[in-house]
């Protein structure tokens, strides 16, 4: 895997703390922004819809969710968090 050549790949900028409405003012005012970081609170309160139109607005996402349970129900999980768009996810390995 080879580092990326974009400057602004280099960037992950959290939308902790933030509403729905703020992070997508946040996101249009930085245009060039690539990558978005989506913490719980943010997700419970927007859900999987905002992460896809995060997507659909170009942003990379990495969903820090920090899963944590029984190996089952964490790869379910996980493959959930893929088909919302995320592209990194937090993962607690020592669930089992």
């Amino acid at each position: 895997m080879s580092l990326p050549s974009n400057p602004a790949e280099k960037i992950i900028v959290a939308l902790d703390g933030m509403t729905t409405a703020d992070s997508l003012l946040l996101i249009d005012r930085i245009p060039k922004l690539c990558w978005v970081k989506v913490g719980l609170e943010l997700f419970t309160q927007s859900g999987p819809d905002f992460v896809r139109l995060l997507r659909d607005k170009g942003k990379r996402i990495f969903l820090d969710l920090k899963f944590h349970d029984i190996p089952t129900t964490m790869a379910k999980a996980c493959k959930q968090a893929v088909r919302t768009g995320a592209e990194l996810i937090t993962v607690h390995a020592c669930a089992g």
